[in-house]
Formats: C-alpha cells, structure tokens, sequence
C-alpha cells in the first residue's frame, strides 16, 4: 500500500509539472547568436583570392573575369559600425574598402567606397557576408567610378589558421 502512495505521489507531481515543461520554448538549434555576427569574427588577417566579373566597362576589353591572389587585412569599429578591407595582390597593388556595416542576424550589409593604388575608384554593396573562424567570402556590387566604369560582382574570399 506505500507504495501505491508513492507511486501516485510521484505520478501527481509529474502531472502538475507537465505544463510548466510544455510550457519551455525550445531551442532553436539554427539561432544565430551575436557571438556569430560576421564583425566579430572576421578582423584579422587572411590569404584568399579576389575573383570579378566585370561589365558595362567603358573599354570592352576589361569585360569579363578574373582572379588574383590577395592578402586582406580586415578590422571592425564595432562603435561606429564601420569595416575596413585592406588587399594586397601578389603584383603589389593595394585597395582599401571602407563603409557602413549594419549586423543582421540573417542578412548583415555593408556600403561604401574603394580605392586602389592604380587610381581606380568606386562604390560598393554587399549582396552577401559569410564568415567562419577559418573562412571569409564577401560578395560585393561594385560600379567603378574613375575614367573606367565597369560593372563589377566582386568575391572577396579567404581562409586562415
């Protein structure tokens, strides 16, 4: 007979907690958490390839694709939402990317400018930002704003220890 008690004990207090536990949202295992924002992964240094594909350019023979070495040296003003992209190619020329970033959970995006040391100019778009600890790739808008005026679906992509 205890144990008839017990046991309907037992059953009872389980019964009354069934709800709260229904209750429980549970967790989403596809969340993205801040800690996985883009900006707080990716500052530092990485070795990739700049890959483009170029159109609309003013002189129809820079249409087209290509692809180079670059080293990119990335940092993140969490304060003043800004990310800079120093690249460095294998020939030695330099480009600097800088503008407005805005995190977003499922879409983070970031504007701006870009400028190299052969003296080409232009404003760009994010159409996409992905970033691991050991990999980054940036899908960039591009319009060449100088005397050439391409058209430009730039991928900035690279890995790291």
């Amino acid at each position: 007979m205890q144990r008839k008690i017990a046991y309907l004990a037992i059953a009872c207090a389980t019964l009354a907690a069934a709800p709260s536990l229904r209750a429980q949202t549970p967790a989403n295992p596809l969340a993205r958490h801040a800690s996985e924002d883009p900006a707080n992964i990716i500052p530092g240094a990485w070795n990739g390839a700049d890959l483009e594909k170029r159109t609309h350019c003013a002189a129809t023979q820079n249409d087209g694709t290509r692809g180079t070495y670059a080293e990119y040296d990335v940092t993140v003003d969490h304060i003043n939402s800004v990310l800079a992209i120093t690249q460095i190619g294998i020939t030695g020329l330099q480009c600097t990317y800088t503008g407005a970033y805005a995190p977003d959970p499922f879409r983070p995006t970031w504007t701006g400018h870009y400028s190299c040391t052969d003296g080409k100019t232009g404003d760009f778009h994010s159409t996409g930002i992905l970033a691991t600890p050991n990999a980054m790739s940036i899908r960039l808008a591009i319009k060449l704003t100088g005397t050439e005026t391409c058209d430009i679906d730039a991928i900035l992509g690279g890995s790291r220890f």
